[in-house]
């Protein structure tokens, strides 16, 4: 009965545990892989992990040289992959500045004679993922999924499903971090109840993950409100779920669904995406910026 109270998922499917499956993670900065702690434990097979970012953009709200703010937080991602066991030879940094991707989209929408120019950069970073997956040919991928919480999150999605669908054999994974202006964290919204994955870790898998966490100095100030609307998400899990588990210890992800149309914002209201993200003052919108990469990527 309780199955058609509350929201249930599905156990993860087994081929991704095998050791014979190679897994390759593209991700955005460095810390989106330290909430997967349990799941990268979990994996057997060969994996590689891919940074497209150097992390920069944050640099002066820390008081930081862009360069040195970017060059600590590709030692913490080392550390915490260390923590998991995971050889440096298995981490490729791509490095590409944030600061140059905001201020990539802001050009976007407001300098349309030099959109060329912009869609030759975003073409080469998208080049470079590419390659990056051909190099190791994965199994499967995890990718930060689309879902309007950060432009960074959703064009490194973008770069992951284009190589991914250029590729054979590989299926492709999305994992959730945040949306909604950040009410929703490291879930799918509750309305998107089909197709979602659920990964429950032991009280083992737990402790490691929160080492790997503490790997992470330079985003304390950020953890500490995600720490706080997790306690949050435990309530709202008893209401949906009926499960009161620490969130930590669940993991979520799902295929990428193959009928997504990538034209559309993820919430299919600009207005809904990436909350209040700005450069410069100049507010981060999907249609204006994103919208028009996408394109000349397609």
């Amino acid at each position: 009965m309780a199955q058609y109270i509350f929201m249930t998922f599905a156990s993860p499917p087994e081929f991704i545990f095998s050791e014979k499956t190679r897994v390759m993670f593209v991700l955005a900065h460095q810390d989106d892989e330290a909430v997967y702690a349990g799941l990268i434990q979990r994996i057997h097979g060969q994996k590689m992990f891919l940074w497209v970012t150097n992390g920069d953009g944050l640099a002066k709200q820390a008081g930081m040289n862009p360069r040195d703010y970017a060059e600590m937080r590709e030692m913490e991602s080392r550390a915490g992959m260390k923590m998991l066991g995971i050889s440096w030879e298995n981490l490729r940094f791509l490095r590409h500045s944030e600061i140059k991707i905001y201020a990539s989209l802001v050009k976007v929408a407001q300098e349309r004679d030099k959109r060329h120019e912009v869609f030759s950069y975003f073409r080469g970073i998208s080049a470079q993922v590419e390659a990056e997956m051909r190099g190791f040919r994965p199994d499967v991928v995890f990718t930060l999924a689309w879902q309007g919480g950060h432009p960074e999150h959703d064009l490194c999605h973008y770069f992951a499903y284009l190589a991914a669908s250029r590729m054979n054999g590989v299926t492709l994974f999305e994992l959730p971090e945040y949306e909604l202006f950040y009410t929703c964290l490291l879930r799918f919204p509750f309305w998107e109840r089909k197709n979602i994955y659920e990964l429950e870790l032991t009280d083992e898998e737990v402790q490691k993950k929160l080492q790997v966490l503490g790997c992470y100095p330079s985003q304390e100030w950020l953890f500490a409100p995600f720490q706080k609307g997790l306690r949050v998400r435990r309530y709202l899990d008893a209401l949906l779920e009926g499960k009161t588990k620490n969130p930590l210890a669940r993991e979520f992800f799902r295929e990428v669904p193959k009928t997504r149309d990538y034209q559309s914002p993820p919430h299919r209201v600009d207005f809904l995406e990436y909350g209040f993200d700005d450069y410069e003052g100049k507010r981060i919108s999907f249609r204006t910026m994103l919208l028009p990469v996408i394109q000349a990527l397609a």
